[in-house]
C-alpha cells in the first residue's frame, strides 16, 4: 500500500465515516475522529473505530494538525459539508488534502481552496449510524473524484492512492456538473420514486402485510434511507432531479398509453420492436426538450 497517507481525520462518524475509519485502521492508518454527538465519539473510542478523538470544532481548526494529518475526510450530510468547510479555514490551502463523501456537489462554494478534491464513494446502505459500520463496505466498489479547482497532483495522487489501496476501490474522475446529473438519474431519482411508490400504497389504505414481493421490498428498503441526507440531496440537486423526473414521467405516460390501449399497437411489431420504438421516442424528446 502507498504510504502517502499515514494519518487521517474523519469528520462525521456515521455509516460512511465510521466504515472508512475502521477500514483505515485495518490498513495501519492512524485515525482521528470527530462527530457532533459526544455519544458517537465515545462509542468510536470504546469500539476501536478511531485511535484519537477531536472533541470540538475549535480543535478541528487547529493549525497544529497541518504537521500531523495527511488527509481530512468530511463525511456529513450535503448541507453540513459546506458548514464544516467554512469552519476550518486554518486547514484550507495547506499541505493537508481535504475531501468529502457527499453524493451531490454543485452547491459547494470551494473555488478559492487549493487543497480540496471532492469524492463520492459509491457504497452505502439504507441503515445509518456508527452501529451499522462495515469495514468491507468499500471493497471492489467505485469512487468518483471531482477536481473542479485543478488541485495540484500531490493532493490528487494522495487521495487516489487512499481510495485505491486503503479502501480497495476503483477510482474515476468527472466534472461536478457531470456527477450531479448522472447521480440524479442513477441514484437520486430511484430514491424519489421509492418514496412516491410507498406513499401511494399508504394512501390506498391497503394493508399489504407479508404480500410484498422482492421488487417492492427493495423499494421499501430504499424509502427507509436516512431522511436528513435525502432531504438535502433532493433540495440541493433539484434542477438535475427535475430533468430526470421529467424524462421518467414521459416514460410512464408512454407506458400508460400502451397499457390503456390508447396507442395503436401494430400486429407486425414484436414486443422488442415496440419497446425499441418507444425508447427512441423518449430519447429524442429528452434530447430536444431537456
Amino acid at each position: 500500500m502507498s504510504n502517502s497517507v499515514n494519518e487521517i481525520l474523519i469528520i462525521g462518524l456515521g455509516l460512511i465515516g465510521a466504515s472508512i475509519a475502521k477500514a483505515s485502521k485495518e490498513k495501519g492508518i492512524i485515525v482521528h475522529g470527530y462527530d457532533i454527538k459526544k455519544s458517537v465519539i465515545k462509542t468510536a473510542i470504546e469500539d476501536n473505530v478511531i485511535d484519537q478523538s477531536i472533541d470540538s470544532i475549535e480543535e478541528l481548526n487547529n493549525k497544529s494538525l497541518i504537521d500531523k494529518i495527511d488527509l481530512v475526510i468530511i463525511s456529513v450530510s450535503p448541507k453540513t459539508t459546506q458548514e464544516i468547510i467554512n469552519k476550518i479555514p486554518n486547514l484550507l490551502n495547506t499541505e493537508i488534502t481535504i475531501t468529502d463523501t457527499s453524493s451531490v456537489k454543485g452547491h459547494l462554494q470551494i473555488t478559492s481552496i487549493s487543497n480540496l478534491i471532492l469524492s463520492h464513494p459509491i457504497a452505502g446502505s439504507d441503515k445509518s449510524g456508527i452501529a451499522s459500520l462495515d469495514q468491507n463496505l468499500f471493497e471492489n466498489k467505485k469512487t468518483i473524484i471531482c477536481n473542479p479547482n485543478n488541485v495540484e497532483d500531490v493532493h490528487l495522487k494522495k487521495l487516489t492512492d487512499f481510495w485505491k489501496y486503503a479502501m480497495q476501490m476503483r477510482v474515476s474522475e468527472m466534472s461536478v456538473k457531470e456527477h450531479d446529473l448522472l447521480f440524479a438519474m442513477t441514484s437520486h431519482l430511484p430514491h424519489l420514486i421509492s418514496y412516491a411508490l410507498i406513499d401511494s400504497i399508504r394512501l390506498s389504505s391497503k394493508d399489504i402485510k407479508d404480500n410484498a414481493g422482492g421488487g417492492l421490498k427493495e423499494f421499501i428498503r430504499l424509502s427507509g434511507s436516512n431522511a436528513e441526507m435525502w432531504r438535502d440531496i433532493f433540495e440541493l440537486n433539484d434542477k438535475n432531479i427535475i430533468k430526470s423526473l421529467a424524462g421518467f414521467q414521459l416514460s410512464i405516460n408512454n407506458l400508460l398509453e400502451l397499457i390503456a390501449k390508447t396507442k395503436e399497437i401494430p400486429d407486425v411489431f414484436s414486443h422488442s420492436d415496440l419497446l425499441e420504438k418507444e425508447l427512441d421516442e423518449i430519447k429524442k424528446y429528452k434530447e430536444d426538450n431537456l
